[in-house]
């Protein structure tokens, strides 16, 4: 009994290859795209039969001269045209050449995927605590995603990257690149900086030590400045002071000898 089921199966196969009944793989098109599905080295005779269907519904039929049935267009090999192709034609197209006798002379599928091209995507950094969430955006179903940091490739194929403080230095530059069957764009690069990532002194961040530097030292010039013009003000008013009064002794000399 098993014998016979293997006998049967191994048969099965081989009137799907020979016929050329097997579905073979996806084949990726962008929306837009012209699509031509043809019986390879297969010609159309004029009394011949042709039929084309698509998900088990039939959309092309002619036979002979006179067609049938047609919501897509063939041409004179009886290869199958999609202008303009979108989503929705998206399927299984089955392809079938009959002689003027019904005969079968050649038989085709093809699994058809339209997909949309990846928008460009984009970097948004999100500091959380001890580290960065860089969040690729425009990540779809069936998209691939690849991170560069410094212009190196990752290993790394998530749609969120962490990066700990310890990992990320000063001047890192970050970027991800969204790919499909079809296209592939990247983001532009991006600086990541958060209040715990970034260079430390003595405790606090390199910025807000440079920040304090600057606004202590503006001050302490401001300061210098003020008691320079005081110090100025008091000696010019001393000199004029120091000429408008005689001396006690001058003034005394003159009374007596008066």
């Amino acid at each position: 009994m098993l014998q016979n089921v293997t006998i049967t199966l191994l048969i099965n196969l081989i009137f799907m290859f020979s016929t050329g009944t097997f579905v073979s793989s996806c084949t990726y098109k962008a929306v837009g795209d012209k699509v031509v599905i043809s019986f390879d080295d297969a010609k159309l005779q004029e009394d011949n039969e042709l039929r084309w269907i698509h998900n088990q519904r039939r959309v092309y039929w002619k036979k002979g001269s006179q067609v049938k049935h047609s919501e897509l267009n063939t041409d004179q090999y009886g290869s199958l045209i999609l202008e303009n192709v979108q989503k929705d034609k998206s399927g299984d197209y089955k392809g079938i050449i009959y002689d003027a006798g019904g005969k079968l002379i050649k038989e085709t599928e093809q699994h058809l995927c339209v997909l949309e091209p990846v928008p460009e995507p984009t970097v948004m950094v999100e500091c959380v605590e001890k580290g960065v969430n860089l969040n690729c955006s425009a990540v779809k179903k069936n998209e691939v995603v690849s991170w560069m940091k410094n212009g190196i490739k990752t290993n790394m194929t998530h749609a969120v990257l962490h990066v700990t403080s310890s990992e990320l230095k000063p001047g890192d530059n970050f970027s991800c690149t969204v790919s499909n069957q079809i296209s592939k764009k990247s983001a532009k690069e991006v600086k990541p900086l958060c209040s715990d990532t970034g260079p430390k002194f003595l405790g606090l961040e390199l910025w807000l030590m440079l920040v304090i530097l600057i606004g202590g030292g503006s001050f302490l010039l401001i300061l210098f400045i003020i008691c320079l013009v005081c110090v100025c003000r008091c000696y010019r008013r001393n000199k004029r002071k120091a000429k408008g009064t005689l001396p006690v002794n001058y003034i005394q000399k003159h009374i007596v000898f008066a």
